[in-house]
């Protein structure tokens, strides 16, 4: 869970809530975790409001001034969570809420955060923390309105599960439950006639209907029908169906990854591109593209080269025609101090793509020393 923690950038008690709340789904199965105390919303102002293990400042609890001891608390942990909240947290609104509900939240959470609620003749140091709290307030609510900006920020978080899509889990869980027990009603009547003939007429069936699904685009459907097809009749054109529609639910899958990863390129955040990027090559090791992508940002954020060499080596052997896995592969060369096979590289990618400015200029490097 801390790992959890960590890599979405939440508290470990959200994720425990998380968690708990996809359990419950059915979504997943729990072991052993320990009871998490949840963290508090943000807003709540009564008063032995349960912060879980949050530590505040002794020094800004003491600080001299004119707030109450509550209002203290209820500033200071929402300040400390500002660069944690996502904007959708911060104006309490879910992920697919529209602009309206956007600006009615915003209309709430200026009204609860404006400076001027908090009219004392000595703020201190929390002056600066309201302020902060209300042009965070204000910024998410510019971000969120406007659609261009909001698509392009929901590339580059990792959204919390919220309550409707719980729900929406839980309604394809029943669903699949209920096509469980019609397969297995199924199952019970061909054993009553003639098992073995009718699992082979079944598994005949899925085949088919498979192909039509694939031809149509609906891998995922189509791999859960071959997958039931082989498990009545095990023969070889359904396993190699199996095997061609796993890898390419698994190229389904990445998406979300290499959004996050181009986007973290982008903003050269290179330690949070290699994570996307990394998990990517997990799911779809033969794409050639995203295994360049990942020795590059490897390569930008100062990491072996050795490290980044074998995902270049990959790519180009997926993509012998790409200039740009050659160059790439050209530059693990390089920063690992072979010159002849940096040059070898960077010439191909030239020949690929002749105006390739960058690998004109690492070529004349390698040759001429400028």
């Amino acid at each position: 869970m801390k790992d959890i923690a960590l890599m979405v950038g939440k508290s470990e008690a959200d994720i425990g809530r998380t968690l708990k709340k996809l359990a419950a789904a059915g979504a997943i199965t729990l072991d052993g975790v320990r009871e998490i105390q949840p963290t508090p919303a943000m807003g709540i102002e009564a008063p032995g409001v349960d912060y879980g293990d949050f530590i505040f400042p002794p020094h800004l609890m003491m600080e001299d001034g004119d707030l109450s001891r509550e209002d203290r608390k209820r500033i200071i942990y929402c300040h400390a969570h500002l660069g944690k909240w996502t904007h959708y947290e911060l104006l309490k609104v879910k992920r697919k809420d529209d602009a309206k509900s956007i600006k009615r939240a915003y209309f709430e959470r200026s009204k609860e955060w404006h400076p001027d609620r908090f009219r004392k003749p000595n703020l201190g140091s929390f002056k600066r923390m309201i302020d902060d709290i209300f042009r965070a307030i204000q910024e998410a609510q510019a971000l969120l309105s406007d659609d261009n900006k909001r698509n392009a920020y929901d590339e580059t978080i990792i959204h919390m599960v919220d309550e409707d899509e719980l729900q929406e889990m839980l309604a394809h869980k029943n669903r699949l439950e209920r096509e469980a027990r019609r397969l297995d009603e199924d199952k019970e009547r061909r054993r009553a006639k003639n098992p073995m003939i009718r699992r082979v007429e079944q598994a005949r069936e899925l085949y088919e209907q498979a192909l039509k699904l694939k031809e149509g685009g609906q891998v995922l459907e189509a791999f859960r029908a071959v997958q039931t097809a082989e498990t009545f009749d095990k023969r070889d054109e359904y396993s190699k169906l199996v095997e061609e529609l796993k890898l390419a639910t698994g190229e389904l899958r990445v998406g979300p990854y290499i959004r996050r990863g181009t986007a973290q390129e982008n903003m050269t955040n290179w330690t949070e591109a290699i994570e996307a990027f990394t998990e990517a090559v997990r799911l779809a090791p033969e794409n050639g593209s995203i295994r360049v992508r990942l020795a590059y940002n490897l390569l930008m954020g100062n990491r072996d080269p050795h490290e980044a060499n074998p995902h270049a080596q990959k790519g180009v052997q997926l993509l012998p025609d790409d200039a740009e896995a050659h160059f790439v592969l050209g530059l693990c060369y390089e920063k690992a101090g072979m010159e002849k096979a940096a040059v070898r590289e960077l010439s191909r990618a030239l020949e690929l793509r002749p105006n390739y400015a960058d690998a004109k200029k690492r070529l004349k490097k390698l040759k001429w020393g400028f």
